[in-house]
């Protein structure tokens, strides 16, 4: 029995570093920063994204969104813009943002009403539009704006 334990046990040892890689890869990236959003709309006639900071460090940065709101959906888009908010490409016929034509980084889709989600991003120095694209949203003003400095 003891032989069999000793011939097990390398085994088992070499298992090791596969598990542990594993475990770090499931584990996700720690935030240098972190950023509170609330989505807030009274219906289509009034919206707003508020910032709990509206300029970070680079790194990791983490977003905590919250949809305020009790009827609509809305989203969470980031978005790397060296360019006002007014001057992003919009597409009147959709209502909404053209995102194919911009550097998104990420985004939450489909934050359903009452619901909360979180994003981690890797930022590097420069200007991002935080924005909803949801048609109509945007225009209506639910968007932001971040600096990432060094």
């Amino acid at each position: 029995m003891q032989a069999t334990t000793l011939i097990a046990w390398p085994a088992r040892v070499g298992m090791l570093p596969a598990a542990a890689a594993l475990i770090i890869a499931a584990v996700p990236a720690r935030a240098d920063e972190t950023v509170g959003v609330t989505l807030t709309d009274k219906g289509m006639q009034y919206m707003r994204m508020d910032l709990s900071t509206e300029q970070v460090k680079a790194g990791n940065v983490t977003f905590n969104v919250s949809n305020t709101s009790q009827t609509l959906v809305h989203e969470f888009v980031v978005v790397r813009a060296d360019k006002p908010i007014e001057m992003l490409p919009y597409n009147e016929h959709e209502k909404e943002v053209e995102e194919s034509a911009l550097e998104v980084v990420n985004e939450i889709e489909d934050l359903e009403p009452g619901k909360s989600g979180t994003l981690t991003v890797k930022l590097e120095p420069g200007s991002y539009i935080l924005l909803c694209n949801r048609a109509g949203h945007f225009k209506l003003g639910m968007v932001n704006h971040m600096t990432v400095t060094k």
